[in-house]
């Protein structure tokens, strides 16, 4: 049942295909796990237990917020529930700074696609709308196993923009009101767990 609140993983599907969005929670299509998907869950768990292992205190988001101000320190939290009027999820890590705030979303990749941009700038949002931070908040794509920085960018009214624009389009299609989109990148369908399986396709090859 969809509560109208969008999980934020659900803009990395509508960036790559918006008909994913169809497929996966109105018709309500299923697939298994693929083996990329079960490596990243393992991946999470083994960064969250080391987070733990190194951690000194726990925080609430509003004290580590203040701590980070007062202290001057940088203060590191991992896998952090946002949730917002319109969006829903988990963040990967977040970086408390006195002047700063960076949310941080681990991919398998060293490329920052345009797909994962608007996944973590859904997470900034959700923070901005949630904890109110009075702080610039930078978004951070960061490459799961060597844990480089593929791509940061100060958080801004045109990415917020961005999201809202997704925002407003994937609700459309959950409450009948659109015609979703097939991707016109024959490309993307090839590598789609769901190209078995899709009709959207046919409209546009």
């Amino acid at each position: 049942m969809f509560d109208g609140k969008i999980p934020i993983h659900w803009l990395h599907s509508h960036a790559y295909c918006e008909y994913q969005i169809f497929l996966k929670h109105v018709k309500g299509i299923k697939t298994a796990p693929t083996a990329a998907m079960m490596m990243g869950a393992k991946r999470h768990s083994i960064l969250e237990v080391e987070h733990k292992e190194r951690s000194t205190e726990e925080l609430s988001v509003d004290d580590a917020l203040e701590k980070a101000k007062v202290e001057k320190v940088l203060l590191v939290a991992r896998e952090i529930s946002v949730e917002w009027s319109q969006l829903k999820g988990k963040i990967d890590e977040i970086h408390f700074m006195h002047d700063q705030i960076i949310i941080v979303d681990d991919k398998p990749n060293s490329v920052a696609w345009d797909s994962n941009k608007v996944q973590v700038w859904g997470y900034c949002l959700a923070f901005q709308e949630q904890f109110r931070p009075m702080l610039p908040i930078s978004a951070l794509l960061r490459h799961r196993d060597t844990q480089r920085t593929v791509w940061e960018e100060v958080f801004t009214e045109d990415h917020r923009d961005r999201v809202l624009i997704a925002i407003e389009r994937i609700s459309g299609i959950m409450n009948g009101e659109r015609e979703p989109e097939p991707t016109d990148n024959i490309n993307k369908c090839r590598r789609c767990s769901l190209n078995n399986v899709c009709d959207g396709k046919r409209r546009r090859f």
